[in-house]
């Protein structure tokens, strides 16, 4: 894969409402609140059983993932005695297809790919917290997906975008994880002085990845985006975590014009020494032909703090939401099966790297217990990792390519970092204000 996320992309990263544009799928729903009523042909009344559900993604036309879900969907219709019908679409045509389906009355069933953000002000969507309350889920994103108290995406995976290295490398300079952002900047220093030709951090230093500032900016102890949808870019925290993000650039202890997919194969190649990823970048070392031996010393790390601030990473996972009334009942039995499943988790596992979010069904999947490098990922990464705030919202992707857009100014040098980022501030509360 040569995106960002999983095979089936989380449901909310870059690419969410590719087509229609954040609020273009508003206005292609009628959306222009969160009052908007459900159209009138919406599930809504009705019965919650039904003989057949709609099953809206794009797993199912995906090599990687096709047969796993195939098997959960044979599977589950065996068990239930009732059918899915599948809806396959691209997943760069997921935001279209769902917004004409919901607008249509025609949305039924459970959604895997696409803008479940854009459908919560319809009121379509139901509340998965009960189905949530059932499994073991890490707690910090569950709650940081919730709206108003509710639940309407259950993630099937659950992790963050981490910090990765060779540890045969990390080891020699001193750098183990955590600690604070001073000693960071100096163990990326050591491995400067100890080979100028390494890469010692291949931040992401252009679009469309920029948005992984976020992470660095939370640590200093701005918020980004405030829980009542404030923006505090602008503010002491953020000009120090950007002004540090440059100097690390200045330095050349990360290098200008990298974006994702470079600095995957910057890595796999041996010449960066750390990086931002998934956990799938075990997985990435061999697609893009690393060495077996890169490919044993790849380990996670904590992200490092400022102070006594805790470091935070953003979500990254894909999942399941599905349409209330009438076939609730049916849809939501459906998920559950699939969230539970052990067989299904086994050859997501085993054939994408996939590990499922729920505690006790990752420990019975043959060989995840004794994955070294995804257990690490899970208490270095996942179990400091959160949703954004704007992560629930309709204008996700105008955020991230706004953050994206305002980070690389700087980092360019097209304008300095208080004045870029007061102006970020302006564009972003813009899209903000739209929402409410």
């Amino acid at each position: 894969m040569s995106h960002h996320q999983s095979p089936s992309r989380p449901l909310s990263r870059r690419g969410f409402l590719a087509g229609f544009g954040a609020l273009g799928v508003a206005g292609a729903l009628g959306v222009s609140g969160c009052s908007t009523p459900a159209p009138s042909g919406a599930a809504q009344a009705g019965p919650a059983e039904i003989d057949t559900i709609k099953f809206y993604g794009n797993v199912l036309g995906e090599e990687s993932q096709k047969a796993a879900w195939q098997g959960a969907i044979d599977a589950w219709q065996a068990k239930s005695g009732k059918s899915v019908k599948p809806v396959v679409y691209p997943y760069d045509q997921a935001a279209t297809q769902l917004a004409l389906a919901a607008r249509s009355g025609d949305f039924g069933g459970v959604g895997q790919a696409g803008p479940w953000q854009v459908l919560v002000p319809t009121g379509i969507l139901a509340d998965l917290s009960p189905e949530a309350a059932r499994m073991q889920l890490p707690n910090r994103i569950i709650d940081s997906l919730r709206i108003d108290g509710k639940l309407y995406f259950l993630p099937l995976n659950a992790s963050g975008i981490g910090l990765v290295g060779d540890s045969r490398i990390t080891s020699e300079v001193g750098f183990t994880g955590g600690g604070s952002v001073e000693d960071f900047a100096a163990a990326l220093e050591r491995i400067k002085k100890q080979d100028k030709k390494l890469i010692p951090y291949a931040a992401v230093t252009k679009n469309p990845d920029l948005k992984d500032a976020v992470h660095w900016i939370w640590g200093r102890g701005s918020e980004i985006v405030t829980a009542d949808r404030r923006c505090t870019l602008g503010d002491a925290a953020s000009v120090a975590a950007v002004t540090w993000y440059l100097e690390l650039q200045k330095a050349g202890l990360t290098k200008s014009g990298v974006a994702r997919a470079d600095a995957r194969i910057l890595f796999a190649r041996g010449q960066a020494v750390l990086y931002d990823d998934a956990p799938l970048a075990h997985k990435f070392v061999r697609t893009n032909g690393g060495a077996a031996e890169l490919a044993a010393a790849i380990r996670p790390f904590r992200r490092p703090a400022s102070g006594s601030l805790p470091s935070a990473n953003r979500f990254w996972g894909s999942g399941l939401f599905c349409s209330k009334g009438k076939g609730e009942v049916t849809s939501k039995d459906f998920i559950t099966f699939v969230a539970g499943d052990v067989r299904t988790a086994t050859a997501l596992y085993e054939g994408s790297a996939l590990a499922p979010a729920d505690a006790r069904v990752s420990s019975r999947v043959p060989g995840l217990a004794q994955d070294a490098f995804q257990s690490a990922f899970r208490t270095a990464v996942a179990d400091h990792s959160q949703a954004a705030v704007w992560d629930r919202l309709a204008s996700v992707t105008q955020i991230d390519t706004a953050i994206g857009e305002g980070v690389a100014e700087i980092l360019a040098g097209q304008t300095g970092v208080q004045s870029g980022l007061n102006t970020l501030r302006k564009k972003v509360q813009d899209v903000l204000d739209q929402e409410k």
